[in-house]
């Protein structure tokens, strides 16, 4: 959705917000960061991303939040198995979140990882972790087993994106990589969608 030049721009962009913030971004600068920096607005109201966002919620959709998902080179922040529709209390189901990849996103980078067809049934059950490298805030994790051969690694290029429907199961792997690996995520939503 990005072209080399506008990838190259939001990543300087991205450094000297990073540059203003403590070394590790405290959860007001990770969260809802699109009110926070320009850079973030434009992607959140970028027409690429809105094209393929309408194309599954139609055209009347706020962006609920967005938030900054950033490892660095051998971090060893993790994302653990969930459904954000286990815990958001958004309904109806109209929610998209668009995965927009800033750096290289791969395995090794610890990019996101989803069970296909999750989205289709009801939500899991989810009990808290708190464990100290989870990047979720409770450690929520679904009650199941997750066999390897059923995981989708969703590898991005920087400029390419990604989007998951809120009841897609997914997590992400810890950096092993030598790179930054830096996303946003901007949640959409229907305009009708409410807390339960």
């Amino acid at each position: 959705v990005l072209e080399p030049d506008e990838v190259a721009a939001l990543y300087q962009d991205y450094q000297a917000y990073q540059a203003k913030v403590p070394k590790h971004l405290p959860d007001p600068y990770k969260h809802k960061v699109h009110l926070l920096s320009t850079w973030a607005d434009r992607l959140v109201h970028h027409p690429k991303i809105l094209d393929a966002v309408e194309s599954l919620l139609g055209p009347d959709i706020l962006c609920w939040t967005s938030n900054l998902l950033a490892k660095a080179p051998g971090d060893s922040a993790f994302v653990s198995w969930h459904q954000d529709s286990g815990y958001w209390g958004l309904e109806p189901a109209q929610v998209v979140t668009a995965w927009i990849a800033l750096t290289p996103s791969t395995k090794r980078s610890g990019c996101v990882q989803v069970l296909a067809q999750t989205h289709l049934g009801d939500d899991y059950r989810h009990h808290d972790t708190f464990k100290k490298d989870n990047m979720l805030t409770r450690g929520q994790e679904i009650t199941i087993d997750v066999h390897p051969d059923e995981v989708v690694s969703l590898e991005l290029a920087p400029g390419e994106m990604s989007l998951h429907h809120v009841k897609l199961a997914h997590a992400s792997g810890p950096n092993e990589s030598d790179e930054p690996r830096v996303g946003l995520a901007i949640r959409y939503m229907s305009a009708d969608v409410q807390k339960k």
